[in-house]
């Protein structure tokens, strides 16, 4: 396996754990996800300009984060299904720290306006020059997640991986 994509998985992985029982308290005030479907709903996501409070234009559109639609293997009783997309945009990760843009994912295509998570990109860059950035829950969505950004080998480009989740404990 490629070392690049093995820490992409690896650095996701942690991420979002690190999200997850990062929020007990949110759970406990019972929130309930917002359209948390049985099947594998796509959530449409975008980079766009401005930031959480107030996004703007689309900068890049981002590929759909889909669950796997197979049978749940493992500790099916207590793992946390996750969302998750992998879309390599044509754009420098340094033009987009250069600039004030904000991750987002929706509820679905038919309800942009209602969004799942958000997150401003920036943050420390790991001794890779990647970054991880938390997308903090919106519209009272029940959801949160993580964005992790890499240099494209070409450094004209950059990989994003997204993943969305249900706040720990709120549902599964």
């Amino acid at each position: 396996m490629d070392p690049r994509r093995c820490a992409l998985i690896t650095g996701c992985t942690l991420a979002l754990l690190t999200l997850a029982t990062a929020a007990p308290g949110v759970a406990a005030q019972g929130a309930t996800p917002v359209g948390a479907p049985s099947g594998p709903t796509p959530r449409p996501a975008q980079i766009v300009g401005g930031n959480c409070a107030a996004p703007g234009e689309i900068v890049a559109p981002l590929n759909d984060l889909t669950r796997p639609a197979g049978p749940i293997v493992g500790q099916a009783g207590k793992a946390i299904r996750v969302a998750n997309a992998l879309t390599i945009v044509p754009l420098p990760l340094a033009e987009l720290l250069a600039s004030d843009d904000a991750i987002v994912v929706h509820l679905s295509a038919d309800q942009p306006q209602t969004l799942l998570a958000c997150g401003e990109i920036g943050g420390a860059l790991g001794a890779d020059g990647s970054l991880v950035l938390g997308l903090r829950e919106a519209s009272a969505s029940g959801f949160t997640g993580i964005a992790y950004l890499v240099p494209g080998i070409d450094d004209a480009s950059t990989e994003i991986s997204v993943f969305v989740a249900p706040v720990f404990g709120a549902a599964g």
